[in-house]
């Protein structure tokens, strides 16, 4: 896929994308990943016939760094505005992690909306007031080494050369930016009003999550819950994209032909 540049008011965002019908938006995790190569194992799973926008946040990935004071609200807003540019009449959102704060903030905004696939989204919950139970404890412990976990999950899950591309690129995108740039996109997640928000999700939109077993009870009292929402027990590590790319596309696929 094509990597493209686009000028916000922000800062210039970075996305892989190709045309078709419909449109699947994929919205990462923080930090140095490439979107498209995060969600790559999904996007082989998906039709060919599928349009595919995989934007990099401001300060991560191809991005460039911000230029102004931004929270996560600001930055999902000028998305949705890239979004809404391709005049797409389904659009469906696949959001991980941090992404799924992202989506959130869009539900209103994106046009034509057809679903919400939502991959351990970040809660409330797991900021303010994170629980205590024992699979959240070694979730603390694994992520002591995070960096090392990250690197020998990908080459476990990846071919050879894919997991040697994507290791590289990441390396990359992370010597772009500095200290300043970390603590940016650190500060627009933590200034964001969505912590202290009530709002809950639509009842409107159909929500898929996918979760580790240990966090269902989480997401089953979250924002995220609404009438028409799947919470779907999968996985054994925060990214499931990576181990069941197959039952993902599937929700994607499933969610654009309702």
């Amino acid at each position: 896929m094509d990597k493209k540049y686009y000028a916000t008011k922000l800062g210039q965002i970075a996305y892989s994308g190709r045309a078709g019908k419909p449109l699947i938006v994929f919205l990462n995790s923080f930090g140095s990943f490439d979107t498209a190569q995060s969600f790559s194992k999904v996007i082989d799973e998906l039709p060919a016939e599928d349009g595919i926008f995989a934007p990099d946040y401001l300060n991560t990935g191809f991005s460039g760094k911000s230029t102004v004071s931004y929270t996560i609200t600001a930055e999902a807003d000028e998305l949705a505005k890239m979004i809404n540019s391709f005049n797409a009449a389904k659009v469906i959102i696949v959001a991980h992690s941090i992404g799924g704060v992202y989506a959130f903030q869009m539900q209103a905004k994106v046009k034509n909306l057809r679903a919400l696939i939502l991959i351990e989204p970040t809660t409330r919950e797991i900021i303010l007031n994170p629980p205590r139970e024992q699979g959240y404890l070694d979730q603390e412990k694994q992520e002591r080494n995070a960096e090392q976990f990250i690197h020998d999950k990908i080459f476990s899950l990846f071919s050879e050369q894919e997991a040697m591309a994507f290791w590289q690129t990441t390396e990359k995108n992370a010597d772009q930016f500095d200290d300043q740039a970390s603590q940016n996109a650190i500060s627009a997640m933590k200034n964001d009003h969505f912590w202290q928000s009530t709002m809950r999700m639509n009842d409107d939109i159909p929500v898929f999550i996918f979760t580790e077993a240990y966090r269902q009870k989480e997401y089953e009292r979250s924002e995220y819950n609404n009438r028409k929402a799947k919470i779907i027990p999968l996985g054994t590590f925060h990214y499931i994209q990576w181990e069941y790319p197959e039952e993902i596309a599937q929700a994607a696929i499933l969610s654009s032909g309702s």
